[in-house]
């Protein structure tokens, strides 16, 4: 299993090497019309994958990254008309941050080009491969998230 784990990690470490090379990015932004930087565009398709607004701090934490660094990029997002604030309804003391109509659309184009290119890389990929291949990159995804914040935190607590 060990040789077999190690090919596959090698696999999926090459695969997000490529998504997340600087050229990959700029054909990206290019294809979808936005001038964006790489943390923006995570930012971005976070709020339109979570569908609702969020406080900066459940932002930090789903993208794995410090407050600070959201609070910067939400700034200039703001000022760019993408991101607007919005009350907490469940604290009127505090602020979620909501997609506005233009970052919705920049976010969605985004997407839509990632999916776009995935989908051309599998077009060959017989329907049961494809949904497989959905089923356990979702469930990788769900269950190494898990393991390293328990990590992590386990970390940080001692």
């Amino acid at each position: 299993m060990g040789e077999d784990l190690s090919k596959t990690v090698s696999a999926f470490r090459r695969l997000v090497t490529t998504l997340n090379r600087a050229k990959t990015h700029d054909q990206l932004t290019q294809a979808a019309g936005v001038r964006l930087d790489r943390p923006d565009v995570q930012i971005l398709v976070y709020l339109l994958d979570a569908g609702e607004p969020r406080r900066v701090g459940a932002i930090a934490e789903g993208l794995q990254v410090e407050s600070p660094h959201v609070t910067r990029h939400v700034s200039s997002l703001e000022q760019r008309g993408l991101l607007s604030r919005v009350k907490d309804p469940d604290d009127g003391r505090a602020w979620r941050i909501a997609l506005t109509d233009e970052g919705a659309e920049a976010a969605t184009r985004c997407r839509r080009i990632t999916v776009d290119w995935f989908d051309a890389a599998i077009a060959d990929w017989p329907a049961e491969e494809r949904a497989e291949l959905e089923r356990l990159l979702s469930k990788l995804s769900d269950d190494l998230c898990t393991h390293l914040q328990g990590r992590f935190a386990d970390s940080t607590a001692k």
